[in-house]
This record gives structure tokens, sequence and C-alpha cells, in this order.
């Protein structure tokens, strides 16, 4: 069992979705992120809480995605916050 943050946004006119894993018994045991199908890209977390592990997820997937264009499937700038 895990947990996931997943968000439907587009990426340079593509729908897509972006995820991070955590675990669900041990809350760091299986960190990952993924945009759309990939296969999934694992890290270690840096911290023990739920928050933390998935912002330091959405981090990542920020760094990924830096220069291309992500928005909101209604096409408005999507916050990463």
């Amino acid at each position: 069992m895990s947990i996931r943050w997943l968000k439907n946004v587009i990426i340079d006119g593509e729908k897509s979705t972006i995820e991070v894993q955590i675990g669900d018994r041990k809350i760091g045991d299986k960190c990952y992120t993924r945009i759309n199908q990939e296969l999934e890209v694992w890290f270690e977390n840096i911290s023990e809480t739920r928050g933390d592990i998935i912002a330091q997820g959405i981090d990542i997937l920020k760094m990924r995605l830096d220069g291309k264009n992500v928005t909101n499937p209604d096409g408005t700038t999507y916050e990463w916050n």
C-alpha cells in the first residue's frame, strides 16, 4: 500500500499526470516521482513526515520540468504550492 500525490496537468500542450508516491506503513520506505507512464524516479527522503516528503518530491518534479510549460487543464498557470 502507498500514498500518492497526483495532479493532472498540461505539459507543453500534452495532457499529463505528475505523481509523488510515499510508503504507507513506513512513510519513507518507497519514495518516487513519475511523469505520465515513465519509469519511477526513486529518491531518498530527507524527512520522516508525509508533508515534507511530498514537498521534496514536488521539488524534484519542478526541477525535472524546468523549461517546460506546465498549466492546469483549463490553461491557467499551474501553481506548485
